[in-house]
């Protein structure tokens, strides 16, 4: 299941199940890298049952290293700060509440950062890290709700007389 949300400053990918990103995925292809056995013991021991999420940069990469990492950090701390008014904590597991269960948000997303986003100021951007969250988690309850809601197979009964 893959699920998009969308702003003006940023565009957020969900999966239900955890990807492995590009950059790990290019070492893991090379069997003669020397760093492919840390990435191969790193993705063997993470934990399945937690959010794995991460930020791009790669829309940004015609402006300076300085913007562009300013720019991850930003968005980095406006969807941590998202996933705690949601009630998650970091790794998307539901944060204890009495008011509201939630289940832990597991799977992969991906945050792409577009490039109006550098002129954005903080505020603009955490409402959209908010924004497109609740949309991801609304679209996800729906899906979750039409999967529960399929009419169950019935057993035909022969009729004895």
């Amino acid at each position: 299941m893959s699920l998009v949300a969308s702003s003006k400053n940023l565009l957020l990918r969900y999966w239900n199940r955890p990807i492995m990103p590009p950059v790990a995925s290019r070492y893991l292809g090379s069997p003669l890298h020397p760093i492919r056995p840390k990435i191969s013991h790193i993705y063997a021991s993470r934990d399945r049952d937690t959010l794995w999420w991460r930020v791009s940069i790669a829309p940004l990469q015609s402006l300076k290293r300085v913007v562009r990492s300013w720019c991850g950090r930003r968005v980095r701390l406006a969807f941590r700060q998202a996933l705690h008014q949601q009630g998650f904590d970091e790794l998307g597991r539901a944060i204890p509440s009495e008011f509201s269960p939630k289940e832990d948000l597991t799977g992969s997303l991906e945050i792409t950062i577009r490039t109006p986003c550098v002129q954005a100021s903080f505020e603009t951007v955490q409402k959209d890290a908010n924004h497109l969250l609740e949309n991801i988690l609304a679209q996800q309850a729906t899906r979750l709700s039409g999967a529960n809601c399929q009419p169950k197979e019935t057993s035909k009964t022969s009729k004895t007389a």
